[in-house]
């Protein structure tokens, strides 16, 4: 992860973030390296268009522990980090086992990989954090957000493998941007 805890301090203030209470899950999590967990295990509120702590699925709440067995797999723990805030059916899950970020479509069931490992998920959050924060619109939010892209690859190239993955996508529609 690049950003540090000060810097995501910076971008979202204190009351903005929360952190993974990493103590509730002791007994199913995988090892939490640097490489593998953010800072402090710091996640943001809210990320305008991309990301929301709330979750408004009954029966859950942030931080629930689902268990899913997918196929002929052993049944995975996935613990809900938030939602899209455009589709609360969409929920961003972290992998206990492998660290990394899926995305739980609850109405189709289907998962789609998102990140590697939770902080690669941050560092994505926090970097197009930044890009709204300070939009300059037009041609000039596409080439800022193609740079982005660009370096957001050496931190998880994997979230871009598929053209229709929720980076790919996300991406795709900062760079059409013209002014």
């Amino acid at each position: 992860m690049t950003a540090t805890h000060e810097e995501l301090t910076a971008l979202w203030g204190a009351d903005g973030m929360i952190y993974f209470p990493v103590d509730r899950f002791d007994d199913v999590l995988g090892p939490l390296t640097p490489e593998v967990f953010p800072p402090f295990g710091a996640i943001p509120v809210d990320v305008p268009i991309l990301f929301t702590v709330d979750v408004d699925v009954p029966g859950l709440e942030l931080f629930s522990k689902l268990k899913i067995e997918i196929g002929e797999a052993s049944p995975r723990i996935h613990i809900v980090l938030g939602s899209s805030p455009e589709d609360p059916q969409l929920l961003f899950c972290l992998d206990a086992l492998t660290g990394g970020v899926v995305l739980l479509d609850l109405e189709t069931p289907n998962f789609e990989a998102v990140n590697a490992t939770f902080a690669a998920f941050v560092e994505f959050l926090y970097r197009l954090g930044g890009l709204i924060a300070t939009d300059p619109g037009g041609r000039a939010r596409a080439a800022r957000a193609a740079a982005i892209r660009e370096e957001l690859m050496g931190v998880d190239s994997s979230a871009f493998a598929d053209p229709k993955s929720w980076w790919s996508m996300a991406f795709d529609q900062l760079e059409s941007t013209s002014g």
